[in-house]
């Protein structure tokens, strides 16, 4: 008896949950109802938010706390009508803003409650805006071997913007530099500007006719609902100390830009 006691103190104790898994029906901004799967995975310190929206696109939002990349991938099937067959994915790996998504340990220490319940966030943290200026290539795995096999169905369809690269600290046993050296930047003339106008020298898909030109595409998702933060109550005046109860749930909206080679590979769904 005194044997299985103490294995049970053992599992409080030091058995920490490894993963969590929720499904969760949200209301988007026009009123319909989807459902979000949130997977939490303590042993590698992630979190993995994926849903499919109305218009057939799943997303697929990978944070990586450790290493501190958020990877945003993105699956657009074609629309027939316009002679677009097959799907194209694409990935956007951006610099993880802690702060904006509880770590994978509170997460999943979060129970399922009232699962039929339709959420709707608590805020709107407007939208994030992010110019891509490389193709990742090899830095991926460098910045992060789970963001890596998030994106690897994407190829070489994988975009960061150059900027971020100085914000990512170097890992053991490398350079700051191994990142720039193993990304391939866009083309010049899609990251200058003309100097008469200060537009853009490569112009954007939607104004763009001729489909065998290059531009510049955008793509915008949003995520209706994610865990964003903690609340805290106050304890007892007689004890006066705070303890953790609950979540703070918040939505963000995205937009990418990022330049291709043609105006037909710019499947746009705005």
């Amino acid at each position: 008896m005194v044997i299985f006691i103490l294995k049970i103190i053992f599992l409080i104790i030091f058995v920490r949950p490894t993963s969590l898994q929720l499904l969760i029906n949200v209301k988007n901004q026009g009123g319909d109802v989807m459902q979000e799967n949130i997977t939490a995975n303590v042993s590698e310190d992630t979190v993995t938010l994926e849903f499919l929206r109305l218009d057939g696109v799943y997303v697929s939002q990978l944070v990586d706390f450790t290493n501190e990349v958020e990877a945003m991938k993105v699956i657009i099937p074609g629309e027939e009508e316009l002679g677009q067959t097959g799907h194209q994915i694409l990935c956007f790996l951006t610099h993880a803003a802690q702060a904006d998504f509880i770590a994978p340990d509170a997460m999943a220490k979060l129970r399922q409650k009232n699962p039929g319940t339709v959420r709707v966030a608590e805020e709107d943290k407007g939208w994030r805006q992010t110019t891509a200026t490389a193709w990742a290539g090899r830095a991926t795995l460098l910045l992060s071997p789970a963001a890596a096999r998030h994106c690897a169905p994407a190829h070489d369809k994988v975009y960061l913007r150059s900027a971020d690269l100085s914000r990512w600290a170097p890992r053991p046993g490398m350079e700051q530099s191994s990142y720039s050296s193993e990304v391939t930047p866009f083309p010049a003339q899609a990251l200058s500007s003309d100097t008469s106008d200060r537009n853009p020298s490569v112009s954007v898909c939607v104004a763009e006719k001729d489909a065998s030109k290059e531009c510049i595409c955008h793509l915008e998702v949003c995520v209706n609902w994610y865990p964003c933060g903690l609340k805290y109550c106050k304890g007892k005046p007689q004890g006066g100390l705070s303890y953790r109860c609950g979540i703070k749930t918040c939505h963000r909206c995205y937009r990418y830009h990022y330049y291709v080679r043609r105006r037909d590979t710019c499947l746009n769904y705005l």
